[in-house]
C-alpha cells in the first residue's frame, strides 16, 4: 500500500482533484479554478506521486477516472465540504448585498407558475442574486450537480435518491379537466362517459399524473384514449383548443389558460390524489445562510399561492 505523509500533504491538491473529476478536463478545470493549464497539470502530477495512482487516464472524450479515483472522490468531497463549512463567515447573510446565482433545475410547470413570482420577490429583496433555470437532468447527474454546487435546487415530481440529498414536499398539484367551450358543458364535474370516449392530449411524464389517472380508471375497468403526447404543459391547452381533445391541467393555472384558448374548466370525473411536487438539495449546504434564505423564498412563494 502506498504510504502518504498527511502532515506534508498539500490540501490545495484536493480542490484540483475534485475539479478534474467534475470537468474531466485539465483545460476546463484550470478555467474554473482560475489557474493556468500548466499549474493544473503540475498539480495532477503531484497528486499521482502522492497517491501512487494515475487517478485520471487520458481518453478520446476527456479524462477517465481510475477505480482508485472513484473510491476517493466521495470522502474527499465530504472532507472539503466540512472544511468549507468550518471556514464559512459567521456574519449574518444580508440579501440586499448578496452577489451570487440561484441555479434551479425544473420543468415548464414550475417555470411558469413559480419562477416569475420567485424572481419578483428576490429582485425586490436581493437584486444582486440572479435566478437561472435549467432542465432537470437524470437522477444521477442531478444528485452530482447538487453535491458540487452547480445546482442549488431541483424541483420535480419525484424525490431524488442520492446520498445526502434532502427531499421536501413543496406543494400538491391538483388537476382540472379542460375542453373547448363549443362542447357546451354546464356541469361542474366533467362527465365520465365523455372523459373515456374523447381523446386526451397528455404530457410525457409517466411518473406523474398520467399513471395515477390511468391506474384509477383501470380499477373501474375503464381506459382513456390518448390522442397526442407533448413535452410541455403549456402545449396541452393549445392542442385541446384546436382539436377538441381533453387535457388535464394544473388547477392553479387552468382558469388563465381556459380564458386564453376559449376552453371550459371542470372538476375531474373521478377523485384523484393530488400529485406531490418535491424540492431537493444537498445537505452540505445546510449551514450556508444564502442557500437557506433562497430555500425560504421558494417556500414562501409557493405557500402564498
Amino acid at each position: 500500500m502506498h504510504k502518504i505523509n498527511v502532515k506534508t500533504f498539500d490540501l490545495n491538491l484536493l480542490a484540483v482533484f475534485v475539479m478534474l473529476w467534475e470537468t474531466r478536463s485539465v483545460t476546463r478545470a484550470s478555467e474554473r479554478l482560475a489557474l493556468t493549464q500548466p499549474a493544473v497539470s503540475h498539480a495532477l502530477r503531484r497528486l499521482r506521486d502522492a497517491l501512487g495512482d494515475e487517478l485520471f487516464v487520458s481518453a478520446k472524450g476527456g479524462l477517465v477516472p481510475t477505480s482508485r479515483c472513484e473510491t476517493l472522490i466521495a470522502p474527499v468531497r465530504e472532507a472539503l465540504g466540512k472544511i468549507e463549512e468550518a471556514l464559512l463567515d459567521e456574519e449574518t447573510f444580508v440579501p440586499s448585498l448578496a452577489r451570487r446565482e440561484c441555479n434551479i433545475a425544473a420543468g415548464d410547470l414550475v417555470e411558469f407558475s413559480i419562477v416569475p413570482r420567485l424572481v419578483e420577490q428576490i429582485a425586490q429583496q436581493a437584486p444582486g442574486i440572479i435566478v437561472r433555470l435549467g432542465a432537470v437532468p437524470d437522477e444521477g447527474l442531478a444528485c452530482q450537480r447538487l453535491e458540487s454546487g452547480e445546482l442549488d435546487f431541483v424541483i420535480g415530481g419525484t424525490p431524488l435518491k442520492g446520498l445526502a440529498i434532502h427531499n421536501e414536499t413543496l406543494a400538491k398539484i391538483d388537476l382540472s379537466t379542460l375542453i373547448w367551450k363549443r362542447e357546451n358543458l354546464t356541469r361542474k364535474r366533467f362527465p365520465l362517459a365523455l372523459y373515456v370516449k374523447r381523446p386526451h392530449v397528455v404530457i410525457r411524464m409517466p411518473e406523474r399524473q398520467g399513471t395515477i389517472i390511468d391506474q384509477v380508471l383501470a380499477q373501474r375497468g375503464l381506459q382513456r384514449q390518448i390522442g397526442a403526447v407533448v413535452q410541455s404543459f403549456m402545449a396541452m391547452p393549445m392542442v385541446a383548443a384546436r382539436t377538441g381533445y381533453i387535457c388535464n391541467f394544473p388547477t392553479r393555472m387552468a382558469g388563465m389558460f381556459a380564458d386564453l384558448f376559449d376552453l371550459s374548466v371542470h372538476e375531474l370525473p373521478i377523485d384523484f390524489d393530488a400529485s406531490p411536487l418535491f424540492i431537493s438539495w444537498h445537505k452540505r449546504f445546510d449551514a450556508d445562510p444564502a442557500h437557506a434564505w433562497l430555500l425560504a423564498q421558494i417556500r414562501a412563494v409557493v405557500s402564498a399561492d
